[in-house]
């Protein structure tokens, strides 16, 4: 899906050495087990993957082992309730060093709304860990059963009492939020004044704070929305860190 550096030229990603990881430092990958009617491997999680890779270039936020993704809506938009996803690391693919730096596996793993709680309560590694030891949930492979109709909890009782201890144990390891700031300064707006200070900014003459102030009067006015109302994806879809 290219967030890795497959080229070392520039064209996607920084040009950068061995030593530092190539593109974001991973790659996805994804577990379906089969259904016995099929011929072919679906062509769904191609898709979701991708789009999960179109939200880590336009935010620059990278996927790691133990986050999850609200996703809201079945993972193949069947009736499933698997409608999130967990990641973790892959089991299988480990992290290899190419010429353009090291690059690891992340595995995109479906689960239930009450895993994904439990996920948020208290943390994404210790429900992955209950899922590779049912193997109905996903096993060590954490293989993703878009069938499956029980969640953890109902699969093991005593899986509450783990998540609940953990979650009182550990709390949760929802910290933070990833944010991208950014500012600049403005010096022209300021001259200094005879004394040597700063003198304030020229203020608007009256009749510019006369347009203003009928502008915000009209606005607060207006009962039509500014925006048309979004709906779709965009409404059902977030990822959390």
């Amino acid at each position: 899906f290219g967030l890795s550096d497959l080229h070392g030229d520039g064209r996607v990603h920084e040009v950068t050495g061995p030593e530092t990881m190539s593109g974001f430092g991973f790659e996805l990958t994804f577990r379906l087990r089969r259904e016995a009617s099929e011929t072919a491997p679906p062509t769904w999680p191609a898709t979701l993957m991708q789009s999960l890779a179109k939200y880590v270039f336009q935010s620059g936020n990278t996927l790691c082992a133990g986050d999850h993704v609200s996703w809201h809506c079945a993972l193949d938009n069947s009736e499933s309730r698997i409608q999130h996803m967990l990641m973790a690391a892959d089991a299988q693919l480990t992290t290899t060093t190419t010429p353009f730096g090291p690059v690891s596996f992340v595995q995109v793993v479906g689960i239930c709304k009450e895993e994904l709680l439990a996920a948020q309560r208290w943390n994404g590694p210790g429900v992955l860990d209950i899922l590779k030891r049912l193997p109905v949930a996903g096993g060590p492979w954490l293989v993703t059963d878009m069938r499956r109709g029980e969640n953890i909890l109902e699969l093991d009782p005593a899986a509450q009492e783990e998540v609940d201890r953990g979650i009182e144990e550990d709390g949760s390891n929802l910290s933070g939020v990833s944010a991208r700031c950014s500012w600049s300064e403005f010096n022209q707006l300021f001259t200094p004044g005879e004394s040597g200070g700063l003198a304030t900014p020229p203020l608007s003459p009256h009749s510019d704070s006369e347009q203003i102030q009928a502008a915000l009067k009209k606005g607060s006015l207006n009962t039509r929305s500014v925006l048309p109302p979004i709906k779709g994806q965009a409404e059902r879809h977030g990822v959390d860190k």
